[in-house]
């Protein structure tokens, strides 16, 4: 389905919108992951050194209570971790490290390494700190590293997301805009035809010869029905309709009557079987709800075809024995717009009129449709 102009710089504003929400989001939540994990990494090195400082203090306070000399032999530094000990005046005696080290502190990162200052040997052997220096830049490097990787993974699935989102979220937009362009040319052209009848009408010099004053009648009748049926249905919805009780026998009389002149011109044979009955109900809108159905009756039977019209004990019938409805299409034709076939006229507001009316008066609507053989509405009061 292809997008206009206005709703392709729709959708790309709203996928623009929702990448940049996405990205700063993300980005928020990589920032506060990445700070967590260094951290919790930070504490781990931390641990660890802490562990090994334990055991290098715990072995001078054993060497110091069994009378064993200080040498600076026994302390070595492993390839990852740089020994040195400090006495009391912060003098190195190993000199294995060789810069100022910051005796404040317990621990802290210099120069994307990090220091451990320990001071649990209480002057044992004249060691009163203990520095272990830890390559901590490779663990920060590799966090960064994982934690872009992850941030870019996510956004590129949320950008993918984002726009089937998008998609998603138009496609209703873009059907019923398409029902309505079609709604549109089909109204276009149920006006053109009865206005052509009627200027090729007026048009001849034989006025008022029968035939010419026939066809005028149903052009004018025709205009007449297309425009209640519009005004019914989109300007009245909320237009407060006088509902009595009254008889429902002569106005279905009275619509099939002009039903009759286009029946006449298909050599359709209108069978009726109509009695008294009274319900409450706004004539208009009865009118609109019979009109409709018989109207689809005429339009969708074959020429010499028949068409029943019963209405008797709370039940109101049109039968017809025309081209019938797709079992699959049932469900949709009182949907505005919708047209089960396009091979007749109409612009699929004329179902959708009855359904409006029958929701209103609580009135109960039965579909019976086979292909090729016909179409009955049952209509329960």
């Amino acid at each position: 389905m292809t997008l206009t102009k206005y709703e392709k710089k729709t959708f790309f504003s709203f996928l623009l919108l929702y990448m940049g929400s996405i990205f700063f989001l993300i980005l928020i939540i990589a920032s506060l992951y990445n700070t967590m994990r260094y951290n919790y990494e930070f504490d781990k090195v931390v641990s660890g050194m802490k562990m090994k400082a334990n055991e290098i203090s715990s072995e001078i306070i054993m060497k110091h209570m069994k009378g064993v000399p200080f040498d600076k032999k026994d302390y070595k530094s492993d390839a990852k971790c740089t020994l040195d000990l400090y006495n009391k005046q912060e003098v190195s005696l190993l000199n294995s490290i060789n810069e100022p080290i910051d005796f404040t502190q317990e621990s802290y990162i210099k120069n994307n390494m990090i220091y451990l200052v320990y001071k649990g040997t209480y002057g044992h052997l004249n060691v009163y700190n203990i520095v272990l220096k830890d390559h901590w830049f490779i663990e920060k490097n590799s966090l960064l590293e994982k934690t872009f990787f992850i941030f870019f993974s996510i956004f590129i699935i949320m950008t993918i997301i984002g726009y089937f989102l998008g998609k998603l979220f138009l496609k209703p937009i873009l059907i019923q805009r398409e029902k309505l362009d079609m709604f549109i040319k089909d109204t276009t052209h149920e006006l053109n035809t009865p206005i052509t009848a009627l200027l090729m009408s007026i048009n001849k010099k034989n006025l008022t010869q029968e035939n010419n004053i026939r066809r005028i009648n149903l052009s004018a009748k025709r205009i007449s029905e297309i425009y209640n049926d519009l005004t019914y249905l989109f300007l009245d919805v909320n237009h407060s309709k006088v509902n009595k009780i009254i008889n429902l026998r002569p106005i279905l009389e009275e619509n099939i009557e002009y039903f009759k002149e286009l029946a006449i011109r298909k050599k359709i044979t209108l069978n009726c079987e109509i009695k008294d009955f009274e319900f409450k109900i706004d004539k208009e809108s009865f009118t609109r709800l019979s009109n409709n159905i018989i109207s689809n009756a005429i339009k969708y039977t074959n020429i010499n075809g028949n068409i029943d019209i019963i209405l008797k004990d709370k039940v109101f019938i049109v039968k017809d024995d025309g081209i019938g409805i797709v079992k699959n299409k049932q469900k949709d034709i009182f949907d505005r717009f919708y047209r089960a076939t396009k091979n007749s006229g109409g612009f699929g507001i004329g179902l959708d009129i009855v359904s409006c009316v029958c929701t209103n008066y609580n009135i109960k609507i039965d579909l019976k449709s086979k292909e090729n053989i016909g179409s009955t509405f049952t209509l329960t009061f």
